[in-house]
């Protein structure tokens, strides 16, 4: 742990209470002798650059400092520098309004952190990759470390962009969703693998390298960071009153067992459909078209508590 740990933070997305939290963790670093350097990323996509930057420097040992979204944009940031990914760790210090991929990291309390830094536990980590086509052409592309959604709730997050507090932001998800439920249609879609290949009414898309997104749903319960595949939970039409009914299964996870849901394992996957669906990554909203989505060749080194 003598290495120079570059912390990547917005200091404008911390509370009061955040704030003191992560000032309090510092002073346990300095008390350890770790070294450090703080790297504010106060704007949209400015942990990108940041992370970018960071790597194409020289550092290889990064620590973000936030929520799901802060997560994401340094992880692309990092595959964005053209550098050896798997050089690179990654530590995580939750502190953001949805801290929802450190669940699949089994993380303590953030008042526990320091400890589990010190254990320098790094474990190889699958990236996922979604490509947006339009024809055979790729227009855009995103890495992502946990959850791409599509149609539903790529829907509900656009209706957040912009909107998200710093308190109770699960309650806020929640409202959301049952205010889009009311309007939504569900279009039809094709998934496609290697293995399968399916076209219905599709209602929404989950496609996880981790298990947890939302504010604690257990979307994709069966998601393993380190198996070099991805899971993807498909929802068909389904009436909203049961969408209502069942939301506690979704934090649960046992919501993969109602028969409108299709449950897939592959390491490829495509979405075509015939009316551009929403997807979104992190909160970030993808550019419309149809989507491929892939697990990246190389990982990245990400400290966890197991």
């Amino acid at each position: 742990m003598n290495h120079l740990w570059q912390i990547i933070v917005n200091p404008n997305a911390l509370t009061k209470k955040r704030a003191q939290i992560f000032k309090k963790i510092l002073h346990e670093f300095d008390l350890e002798g770790i070294k450090y350097k703080i790297n504010p990323a106060d704007g949209p996509n400015k942990g990108i650059e940041t992370a970018k930057l960071l790597c194409r420097a020289g550092a290889r040992h990064l620590m973000v400092c936030g929520g799901d979204g802060s997560i994401n944009e340094a992880v692309n940031g990092i595959y964005n520098a053209g550098i050896n990914t798997e050089e690179v760790f990654l530590a995580i210090l939750p502190l953001g309004t949805g801290n929802d991929f450190c669940r699949s990291l089994h993380y303590p309390t953030i008042e526990k952190m320091p400890a589990v830094f010190k254990s320098g536990h790094f474990v190889p980590t699958d990236v996922g990759i979604v490509e947006t086509l339009n024809g055979n052409n790729v227009i855009a592309k995103r890495h992502f470390i946990n959850i791409a959604g599509f149609a539903f709730d790529a829907s509900t997050i656009a209706e957040t962009v912009g909107k998200k507090p710093k308190l109770f932001p699960g309650a806020v998800y929640l409202l959301k969703l049952v205010k889009v439920l009311l309007t939504f249609k569900p279009s039809v879609v094709t998934l496609k693998t290697k293995e399968k290949t399916l076209t219905d009414s599709i209602f929404t898309i989950a496609v996880g390298n981790a298990q947890y997104n939302g504010n604690g749903m257990r979307q994709v319960p069966m998601a393993d960071l380190h198996d070099r595949m991805l899971d993807v939970v498909a929802i068909r039409k389904i009436p909203p009153l049961k969408v209502v009914a069942n939301i506690g299964k979704l934090f649960s996870g046992k919501h993969i067992h109602l028969k409108e849901v299709t449950v897939l394992h592959t390491n490829s996957l495509e979405i075509k459909s015939e009316k551009s669906i929403l997807g979104e990554v992190e909160g970030e909203m993808l550019k419309k078209g149809d989507y491929r989505l892939s697990v990246s060749p190389t990982r990245v080194n990400i400290l966890t508590s197991m």
